[in-house]
């Protein structure tokens, strides 16, 4: 996966991954590791797009389902999947993700803001667009995707 350059601004890497046929990325910052534990324990009258929960070296982090957040069709869990695990306000979370593609340093000035039209279901959810050579990458806003209002 190549990445487009520039040479002024900050540079912070992001984790690329795929939901879908979304590429989707945070800024590592975000994420605390990347795993591929698939022993998810349903959770009875939770958000539908909340898959379950996962017991992390004795945390109980919750999994969110990238494809139902984002009004995909739910699939069955594979061995290409990972979880992103993040930080938000103290909670564990887990992205339940396709797959995890690289990580890149992005100048923070390639960032574009979101196209007008991407405020559907998915694009709420995003800051901007980082351009690959073959691929754009929608940047994600983690207090918006895991607001409980989203």
């Amino acid at each position: 996966m190549a990445m487009a350059h520039s040479n002024t601004g900050k540079t912070k890497e992001i984790v690329i991954f795929q939901v879908g046929e979304t590429y989707c990325g945070i800024t590592i910052d975000s994420v605390q590791e990347i795993n591929k534990n698939m022993e998810i324990t349903t959770v009875y009258s939770a958000p539908d797009y909340v898959r379950g929960v996962i017991n992390l070296r004795g945390q109980i982090v919750t999994i969110i389902d990238m494809r139902k957040k984002f009004h995909m069709e739910q699939t069955e869990i594979s061995k290409g999947m990972n979880n992103v695990v993040v930080n938000s306000k103290g909670e564990q979370i887990g992205l339940l993700v396709d797959n995890v593609e690289d990580i890149i340093p992005a100048n923070t000035d390639d960032i574009l803001p979101s196209p007008p039209h991407m405020n559907d279901a998915m694009g709420k959810y995003f800051t901007g667009v980082y351009k690959l050579e073959e691929e754009l990458v929608a940047i994600l806003d983690m207090n918006k995707l895991l607001s409980r209002e989203a």
